[in-house]
């Protein structure tokens, strides 16, 4: 666990790096409060408020909960109101997707074990819920 967060954050160094100063990527960022625990890469984070801000490829999700990076996958889709998207699977919630408002989604890459987890579920036929949390 601790070698991948290393991992992560090393990327993320790179992704700053290699980003020229001269272009300014504006970093999207939605706020919400989520009533359940959820997962975001690996890490399981407690109910609370949360600002999640998004640049390149990278989400930060920071809030009372604690806070953790990951590394995410653009989307689009039509114009839709700001929105965190969950997969959730029995009691267990998994970050998916965040909708930014403007139109802009990021799907959230899970961690290998959270696919895995996801892909038993489905194999059992266990029921697999997209939950969709409003935020500003």
């Amino acid at each position: 666990m601790k070698k991948h967060i290393l991992s992560l954050a090393a990327a993320v160094v790179v992704l700053a790096a290699l980003t020229p100063l001269a272009v300014t990527m504006s970093a999207a960022e939605v706020t919400c409060r989520i009533p359940f625990s959820f997962i975001v890469n690996g890490r399981t984070l407690a109910p609370g408020n949360y600002a999640l801000s998004t640049q390149n490829a990278v989400v930060l999700v920071r809030g009372d909960g604690g806070s953790i990076i990951a590394m995410t996958n653009g989307t689009s889709g039509p114009a839709s109101a700001p929105k965190l998207v969950f997969l959730k699977t029995g009691e267990r919630y998994d970050l998916a997707e965040i909708w930014m408002g403007d139109g802009s989604g990021r799907e959230v890459v899970m961690s290998h074990n959270a696919r895995k987890f996801l892909d038993h579920a489905r194999a059992a036929n266990v029921k697999v819920e997209r939950i969709e949390v409003a935020a500003q």
